[in-house]
């Protein structure tokens, strides 16, 4: 009787706790979506604050930043209820201290006058920056980042997730360029899409002069968005979620893998973090020495020198081309700095390198500091590790140091007598090297488009096809593509069945891989052709050729043309772009009903004659 009633009480109490379990669930569920829409209805308020002036811009502002003010206090308090309340099973300690810290701090954010010892001066810049809207920006990409996308990811595969959110932030990023606090004078959509398009593929090509045409504002959205194309949509929000999500389904996990092509999940969330610092790190030391490389006052400012600086290394580094001086870095007041365009053209060897090599580079390095400590402390002798340098950064280091050895060399031979005419060694040598790294996805030029001999021009298309290196912030085919290519023809030259490299025999899947990008590059990149000049043809075949694989490899340089097509044809560039950016493979995965899935028997083999 005892053991029944004992039993029965214990059945008792683990119902309750289910039900317990249950309301909590439901309750955090509640404070997550209530957290959303705040935050959504914050964000589209800051929007109107800052995007579109009123009549009585003060007085609204006013009753706005009360609205804010009040809601930073109730979301402060949510933040802290779900940060003690709702841990987690795992009880993650940094989700638990970064949602204790932002509860807190937006709490004490109401009462800044008790916080910060000169009150009155905090309120005043509080008021008459846009902190309070930025904040709004900022809560709301975090919210965004926490919400799960498993109804998305039972939709789509990892590809269209990747293609569709890229979509997403080129359809928001054409919106906010076309508040009218964005723009000196209003521009059509058109214009406003194919600017966040150029964007936030990291090309450049602009229809509209950046520098006179955007705002403080504008440009300030135009960098935002080559940041987030740069370093990826889906990077982003991940890194963020990392430290703002209790946990992650299996499903997420497993398209996050997919993406980064890592093996666990753990790896997952250690490469995404070196990423996003390491991205940081490097644009923040390239401002620093584009800084140091201008002279006092050079752009009007000491102001405009560091906002030239920041921007530029931004775009440097995610290859984007994007310039805030009409003439790009042909302006006369920086033309003959070769300081600049050097550090400018280290950044996008750097961005274009790809975050693999960077990682791989920086395990290197840290493997050697280790050791060097070691033997400092101990006299350890050096042990040599093997592969520690993986064959991928072997082939994407030496075929970018023979490209831009070629690139050089071509421009330095080629350019003599047309846009180096009348310069010492010194400075033919720096602009040689600089045109030699542009054309591979940046679109920066400190020269004169219009005055490049044929053969440059001609250089400058194959080295736009070429781009730069796999998961990077460039585009084209890539080099690791190119180098497969060059690889497979010497494999038949001598003869053999496989490409061995290294004594490391290549994947067949990669060779396929290869030949498929090659052949729908170029296919798009003829179609793209084809269409512009049916649209605009009287304005020169091989200008539109050059702008069409400039597009397709998120490049950015232009023969002058951009500006002068029509509606139609800067469509067909948005779509050479986009197409350019995600990737052939990406697309055809995209394509794909059965995503992963292989198929269980095979046809009989049968060679065809080709000579």
């Amino acid at each position: 009787m005892i053991r029944f009633l004992q039993s029965m009480l214990l059945s008792k109490l683990s119902f309750q706790k289910l039900n317990w379990d249950r309301d909590l669930l439901n309750l955090k569920s509640l404070i997550n979506w209530t957290l959303f829409l705040f935050t959504l209805a914050l964000f589209i308020l800051a929007i109107q604050d800052i995007g579109f002036p009123g009549t009585e811009k003060s007085m609204q502002f006013q009753m706005h930043n009360l609205y804010f003010r009040i809601s930073y206090l109730v979301i402060g308090i949510l933040y802290l209820i779900r940060s003690i309340f709702f841990k987690g099973s795992t009880g993650n300690k940094k989700v638990f201290i970064t949602q204790f810290v932002i509860g807190v701090f937006l709490i004490l954010f109401f009462f800044p006058i008790f916080v910060v010892s000169y009150g009155e001066t905090f309120e005043y810049y509080l008021y008459q920056t846009s902190a309070l809207q930025m904040l709004a920006f900022v809560l709301f990409f975090l919210e965004l980042s926490r919400m799960e996308i498993n109804m998305l990811i039972k939709v789509l595969n990892p590809a269209q997730l990747f293609m569709v959110s890229f979509a997403f932030i080129i359809f928001v990023g054409a919106m906010f360029l076309l508040m009218p606090m964005s723009t000196t004078s209003p521009i059509s959509f058109t214009d406003a899409l194919f600017t966040s398009t150029s964007a936030v593929c990291v090309t450049g090509l602009a229809v509209v002069d950046t520098a006179t045409r955007y705002t403080f504002l504008g440009k300030f959205v135009i960098l935002a968005l080559i940041q987030i194309g740069g370093i990826g949509v889906m990077t982003i929000t991940s890194f963020f979620g990392i430290f703002f999500k209790e946990k992650s389904s299996l499903r997420e996990q497993n398209m996050l893998r997919d993406y980064l092509s890592e093996d666990s999940y753990d790896s997952i969330i250690k490469s995404l973090m070196k990423v996003v610092l390491i991205t940081l790190l490097i644009e923040a030391i390239g401002a620093a020495f584009i800084y140091l490389s201008l002279e006092k006052n050079a752009l009007g400012s000491e102001s405009d020198n560091l906002k030239f600086a920041i921007f530029h290394s931004v775009s440097a580094f995610c290859n984007a081309g994007f310039s805030t001086l009409t003439d790009n870095l042909y302006d006369v007041r920086i033309r003959a700095n070769y300081s600049v365009h050097i550090w400018i053209a280290n950044l996008i060897i750097l961005g274009g390198i790809g975050f693999p090599v960077l990682l791989n580079i920086y395990q290197y390095c840290r493997s050697q500091v280790k050791w060097l400590v070691e033997y400092f402390r101990t006299r350890k002798s050096y042990v040599h590790r093997v592969n520690m340098i993986t064959l991928n950064s072997k082939i994407v280091m030496f075929a970018t140091f023979l490209l831009l050895v070629f690139g050089t060399l071509a421009f330095f031979f080629f350019e003599k007598d047309y846009t180096q005419q009348g310069m010492d060694l010194k400075a033919r040598l720096a602009m040689s090297y600089f045109q030699s790294v542009t054309p591979r996805t940046a679109g920066f030029n400190s020269f004169a488009m219009s005055a490049l001999s044929m053969p440059s021009v001609l250089v400058m298309i194959f080295l736009m096809w070429i781009g730069a290196s796999p998961v990077s912030t460039g585009g084209g085919i890539k080099t690791s593509t190119f180098a497969i290519a060059i690889l497979n023809a010497f494999r038949i030259m001598k003869g053999k069945n496989h490409i061995e490299v290294h004594r490391y025999e290549i994947h067949e899947y990669s060779v396929n891989k290869a030949f498929a990008i090659i052949t729908i590059s170029i296919f798009t990149i003829v179609l793209g052709s084809f269409g512009v000049f049916i649209f605009d043809g009287k304005l020169g075949m091989l200008k539109i050729i050059f702008e069409c694989f400039s597009a397709f490899g998120t490049v950015g340089l232009s023969l002058d043309l951009t500006p002068k097509l029509s509606d139609p044809s800067k469509y067909i560039l948005i779509s050479l772009m986009y197409i350019g950016r995600m990737g052939s493979i990406t697309l055809l995965l995209s394509m794909a009903k059965a995503y992963g899935s292989a198929s269980l028997y095979r046809y009989p083999k049968e060679n065809l004659i080709i000579t």
